[in-house]
């Protein structure tokens, strides 16, 4: 097993394709969540979100780096949903992703504690016109409407890219609960 496989983003530095990255907790959605990506993260401009996401809607905001080995996308919907509806919000899901991506294949479905929020977590892989992509698209509820949260990366980073996602969607924070367990 190579170096890589067995990374975390708690590492004092983690080797994406060669390159040292650095992950940190940071405040996104104006404050509203936190969550551990590379520090060298930034919110994409919407040119770059559209060539990203030709063929289909971009997420409210989408952050990488230079690099660009994985992209993280979150949007804050209108749709009211609770903590509570998850599975219901995941049925649904579930129903129309195949409309959602080229050729796209369900993985799994499943829901997962973070840090101080349950989210719904469906991974699957679908084309793009350049390569397959590995996407994990997460659901919760910030201030009971949907949020709507992504992944993605080349399928052939799968192998070592996965445990890393698993990791970031794990240390998500609802700043806007007003109990114990929310991490600045």
């Amino acid at each position: 097993m190579s170096e890589e496989k067995k990374q975390s983003i708690y590492d004092p530095f983690v080797m994406l394709h060669d390159k040292r990255t650095v992950f940190t907790r940071q405040e996104l959605l104006e404050g509203k969540v936190s969550i551990v990506i590379p520090e060298d993260f930034a919110l994409l401009d919407e040119a770059t979100r559209r060539k990203i996401y030709a063929v289909s809607d971009t997420p409210g905001c989408l952050y990488s780096n230079e690099q660009g080995c994985f992209v993280l996308g979150l949007k804050q919907a209108e749709t009211k949903i609770t903590e509570n509806q998850l599975d219901f919000a995941m049925n649904i899901m579930k129903k129309v992703f195949p409309y959602s991506a080229h050729n796209a294949q369900l993985l799994s479905a499943k829901i997962m504690q973070a840090q101080n929020a349950p989210l719904g977590v469906l991974e699957y892989v679908h084309e793009t016109l350049l390569e397959k992509v590995y996407q994990i698209m997460f659901l919760g509820s910030l201030e009971n409407r949907m949020l709507v949260g992504s992944l993605h990366f080349s399928l052939a980073d799968s192998e070592w890219m996965v445990p890393l996602a698993e990791e970031i969607m794990a240390s998500y924070c609802d700043l806007t609960k007003k109990e114990e367990g929310a991490v600045k």
